[in-house]
């Protein structure tokens, strides 16, 4: 029996798809379900800063990244550059976004126990952590995220957590 999900979220396309997958796992085994999101390595795209900066910042709104990442200023440290404030801000409230859509989905799914991290580091590594330190029986994950390598069938993150995992991985298209 299925009692504890990892859902690695990144808001790509096969990421909601996974979403969904976990999401009806979690309701019909009345599992925990634990979603994971790791904040992006990259400088986020012209068309999602835009975004936060009409929606999503003000000046007095900081991020609630929970206690592994202490403040957005940690997260500048992976993107660099000039507006590095600026952009791990950014990043670090995309991140909440997608984990606040993805926990509203799965209550109003019926989802009881659900839980969030938002990490910074190594995307496969945080993920097969978290599947540790949560005891799960599977990780459900997109098969591609939101890298521009094209070529690759399966995704680099989705293909190391596989290799590596403990528990079963089902990647979702």
């Amino acid at each position: 029996m299925i009692k504890n999900i990892v859902l690695a979220i990144d808001g790509s396309t096969h990421a909601r798809n996974a979403q969904a997958v976990a999401i009806d796992l979690a309701s019909k085994y009345e599992a925990r379900l634990t979603l994971v999101h790791v904040l992006t390595h990259d400088h986020p795209s012209k068309e999602f800063t835009r975004m936060a900066e009409v929606e999503l910042l003000s000046d007095s709104q900081q991020p609630r990244v929970n206690d592994k990442v202490d403040t957005y200023s940690m997260v500048a440290r992976f993107v660099g550059g000039a507006n590095e404030t600026k952009e791990a801000r950014v990043i670090a409230l995309l991140g909440e976004q997608i984990i606040d859509k993805a926990s509203a989905s799965a209550r109003k799914a019926g989802v009881t126990n659900v839980a969030a991290e938002i990490l910074t580091g190594d995307y496969a590594n945080s993920i097969l952590e978290v599947a540790k330190k949560t005891d799960a029986e599977i990780i459900v994950m997109g098969r591609r995220g939101l890298s521009n390598l094209k070529g690759f069938v399966t995704g680099s993150v989705s293909h190391k957590v596989s290799q590596r995992a403990e528990c079963s991985v089902l990647t979702v298209k």
